[in-house]
């Protein structure tokens, strides 16, 4: 599970991924990257920084990945042809600046490149929906490339104001 190195942290990603350890609806061992966040794993290796060719190896070991919607990982474990799944981080809870996450997830769920769990409590069934999930190739498509232009375009039209 990574949640990458952005400064608000995940907290509620990690506790949910935790609580599925400690409830047995994960099994095998977790192996976490936090990031800056409060939450303190009890179920989990948790680690605040992991560096790219640990995580490189990492995501190659991997079963399945949990992450956030951060490209970097998300083509990481498409390059290698893991099952990924993000969950978007919410403006709303302070865990990004905006729901950019959102516009992400759902374009490369659309193209089937990533399962993606809206809600934390989606993750036992996306968990169920990867042991038979392989993502698509590409990670560049026209559609992702719309979404990032557009995002960019929303940046500057904010600080333009």
């Amino acid at each position: 599970m990574t949640v990458g190195s952005w400064h608000k942290g995940f907290d509620r990603l990690i506790e949910a991924v935790d609580g599925l350890k400690d409830q047995g609806i994960i099994a095998e061992d977790v192996i976490a990257q936090v990031g800056p966040g409060r939450y303190q794993a009890r179920q989990m290796q948790a680690m605040h920084y992991c560096s790219p060719d640990v995580f490189k190896r990492l995501v190659t070991e991997a079963r399945v990945i949990i992450a956030h919607a951060g490209m970097g990982t998300i083509a990481e474990a498409i390059s290698q042809r893991k099952p990924i799944i993000v969950v978007p981080r919410k403006g709303s809870l302070g865990e990004h600046f905006d729901d950019h996450q959102f516009a992400t997830a759902r374009e490369l769920e659309a193209e089937g490149k990533v399962l993606v769990a809206y809600e934390t409590a989606e993750l036992p069934a996306r968990l169920q929906q990867a042991a038979a999930f392989i993502p698509a190739q590409s990670v560049t498509s026209d559609g992702i490339q719309k979404a990032i232009e557009e995002f960019i375009e929303g940046v500057i039209a904010k600080k333009c104001r």
